[in-house]
């Protein structure tokens, strides 16, 4: 006689995911299905009620997959004694979204089209960054779409989480081995004249000034001059310069040549630093040892403010982005020296030269001060 299994679902209180409760031979059992969607509930329900007649008492007592949730504080963990800091942050940050989207959902319940979902509603969803201040009340929000960037990142992080659970033993397969990134535009085509300079800088609020002041001078990677550290300053002798020691590749750690206004910027920063980092992390920078992470927000309340996006003086493409400072040196290097792109492609980390023919380059540029504006 096939045993008759009376199922109840229910949810926790405050909780997001369906669960089960049955008792089956006498045994009170309760699990959570794994999803938000009771029709999707339902049905997983009546599929573990099948198995349960079929394979008996047995199939209860089989090691359960851990939720997806489980799998990410273990790989945090993981990643916190194998990788770098860094590296370990923005897989917590990754991991914030993912544990949002699926919840408890198992995972051997995941395959692509459940990862292409999460996907669709990330990009669908939005992100307030800070806006202007004003005088008096609570600063206006400024609301954005998740770009793809940030999505890439989410699905990079639950890409090795995967690969981890097929190493360990745990699945078979990696169900978002052929889910496909996103495209993004890494470096935007924007440059800023001096005027928007000015007017975005007006704007910026501290450490971003002395940040993006930072990123127009020397032409370093935004992430680069997260990671700057207090020993890669040298400011003592004629020649000062910085120290890039966190490429990716051989080219990418380097040595830049400070400009006069980089120089002040730095020597400020430097006096006043407290800790291991040019630009300190945590919550409004308070902590000394680790490096801050992005400007993002506080970019976006200086557009904002500055209207440089409305004014786009310059006429190149796209949105201003961090990257765009970037941008704007190469772009204002190449005016001063034409056709000089192997000394450009070594202060940008693309090609390695010697660190006086960049000094040269860099002073060359101050002689005959900075790039007109309109």
């Amino acid at each position: 006689m096939v045993p008759l299994i009376e199922m109840k679902l229910y949810k926790q209180p405050n909780g997001k995911t369906w669960s089960m409760r049955f008792v089956f031979e006498g045994r009170r059992v309760e699990r959570s299905t794994g999803y938000e969607n009771k029709r999707k509930a339902e049905a997983y329900a009546e599929a573990f009620r099948t198995r349960l007649r079929s394979e008996g008492i047995g199939f209860l007592e089989k090691k359960d997959y851990p939720t997806l949730k489980h799998a990410l504080a273990e790989f945090l963990e993981w990643s916190a004694t194998r990788q770098k800091i860094n590296t370990t942050k923005r897989y917590k940050t990754a991991s914030t979204a993912l544990i949002e989207h699926f919840g408890r959902m198992r995972v051997n319940l995941i395959g692509k089209s459940q990862i292409e979902g999460f996907i669709t509603w990330r990009r669908s969803q939005f992100v307030t960054a800070g806006g202007a201040k004003p005088k008096s009340g609570k600063p206006k929000k400024l609301k954005r779409k998740i770009s793809n960037a940030t999505v890439n990142r989410e699905l990079a992080c639950l890409k090795k989480v995967f690969s981890n659970l097929v190493a360990d033993g745990v699945l078979s397969s990696n169900p978002a081995r052929f889910v496909n990134f996103l495209a993004e535009e890494n470096e935007s085509g924007r440059v800023l004249d001096m005027n928007e300079e000015q007017l975005y800088l007006s704007a910026a609020s501290q450490p971003l000034r002395d940040y993006a002041t930072l990123l127009i001078e020397t032409g370093v990677r935004p992430n680069e001059l997260c990671k700057l550290g207090v020993r890669g300053v040298h400011l003592d002798g004629d020649k000062p310069y910085l120290v890039i020691t966190d490429g990716k590749t051989k080219a990418a750690r380097r040595s830049i040549p400070l400009s006069k206004r980089a120089l002040e910027v730095l020597s400020v920063r430097l006096r006043e630093a407290k800790g291991k980092y040019v630009f300190p992390g945590g919550r409004g920078g308070s902590d000394p040892n680790s490096s801050a992470l992005k400007f993002s927000n506080a970019h976006y309340g200086a557009l904002k403010r500055s209207k440089i996006d409305g004014l786009n003086r310059s006429g190149t493409e796209g949105s201003c982005t961090l990257y765009s400072f970037r941008h704007t040196f190469a772009t204002r290097f190449l005016e001063r020296r034409p056709g000089d792109l192997l000394t450009l492609a070594a202060l940008l980390g693309h090609s390695s030269l010697r660190i006086n023919h960049k000094f040269e380059a860099i002073r060359s540029m101050e002689a005959g001060g900075h790039t007109r504006g309109d």
